[in-house]
């Protein structure tokens, strides 16, 4: 009998590609994604320097990797959000409130990225349903 592979990288299609890793990896039922900025489709940044819209595309990012792997907001069990300067701190979670609505899973902030052209970068992690044999 052939085993499943432990886990399954995860690039979509219609992102940019890095060169250095992969938009995520599903091991199991567990989806852990790569920190997402706000770069286009071409790699691109998108609105250097503005915290709030960095945010919009950063989610938008994070919410294509997540269709990729069969997964949606509400499946997010885990947030980790870094920015380079703590005064975008509520600007960026107002975008985070709009983005997961009622559902409200674990979150970090940390100040952490060398700015100023890149002002946020959001990771999550996500766990889907058990499927039933």
């Amino acid at each position: 009998m052939k085993s499943k592979p432990f886990y399954e990288k995860i690039q979509p299609k219609g992102m940019y590609s890095p060169s250095t890793y992969v938009h995520a990896m599903r091991a199991g039922n567990t989806i852990y994604v790569a920190g997402q900025v706000s770069k286009d489709v071409n790699g691109d940044i998108v609105a250097p320097g503005d915290a709030a819209a960095q945010a919009r595309q950063a989610f938008a990012n994070l919410e294509k990797v997540l269709a990729a792997a069969g997964a949606n907001w509400t499946n997010v069990v885990k947030i980790t959000t870094y920015l380079a300067d703590p005064a975008d701190s509520a600007a960026v979670s107002k975008v985070r409130s709009e983005v997961f609505g009622s559902h409200r899973p674990p979150h970090v902030g940390l100040v952490a990225l060398p700015g100023p052209e890149v002002c946020v970068e959001v990771e999550v992690v996500a766990v889907l349903p058990e499927e039933e044999e």
